[in-house]
């Protein structure tokens, strides 16, 4: 009968109220996170815990929603447009190391990277320094971008990058648009 109280009470009184308290911080960490920003469109929907560092060097659209886990190094610049959907746990890349110098240690180079309009980056990529990915395009879980991607294209990379054109509603394709196997 004791132990049935005690859950009780955890169940009724603890665990709501340290859940409110969870919702207060991260919504004061998300209001703190979108003020420091370069620019922050209407509508820009952070699920958080998400970091940017460098924030003040970082571009966001409108219609926008960041998934839960996302990091981005803002240092070299990132521009993110609108209607842009980015999956949990991606990292964004504007800044890293120097792979040519004989100590890649303290060394350190920018390259703004630029998601156009209507992308979907899904959960687990990684965006690195430098990379244009167009408009429209949708990068595959778990992939590693390291080159620019096309618009309106699907890029998927593991052993190979494979990338193709994403059918449009309304395109009639003799493949039917699937990926190639």
């Amino acid at each position: 009968m004791k132990g049935m109280k005690r859950f009780s009470l955890f169940h009724f009184l603890v665990y709501p109220l340290a859940n409110r308290v969870r919702v207060i911080l991260q919504d004061g960490q998300r209001a703190y996170l979108i003020s420091r920003l370069k620019s922050c469109g209407q509508n820009v929907n952070f699920a958080m815990p998400a970091s940017i560092f460098n924030a003040e060097k970082v571009e966001i659209g409108d219609d926008v929603i960041i998934a839960p886990f996302v990091h981005m190094w803002g240092l070299g610049g990132i521009k993110i447009g609108s209607r842009v959907m980015i999956g949990s746990h991606v990292e964004i890349a504007s800044t890293g190391h120097d792979p040519y110098k004989r100590s890649m240690y303290g060394t350190n180079f920018r390259r703004q990277v630029i998601i156009e309009d209507g992308v979907w980056i899904s959960s687990h990529c990684v965006i690195l320094p430098g990379v244009t990915i167009g408009e429209g395009a949708l990068v595959g879980a778990g992939s590693v971008v390291t080159t620019n991607v096309k618009p309106y294209s699907v890029v998927v990379t593991g052993r190979n990058r494979e990338e193709w054109r994403r059918p449009l509603v309304g395109e009639r394709r003799e493949d039917g648009g699937k990926p190639p196997v």
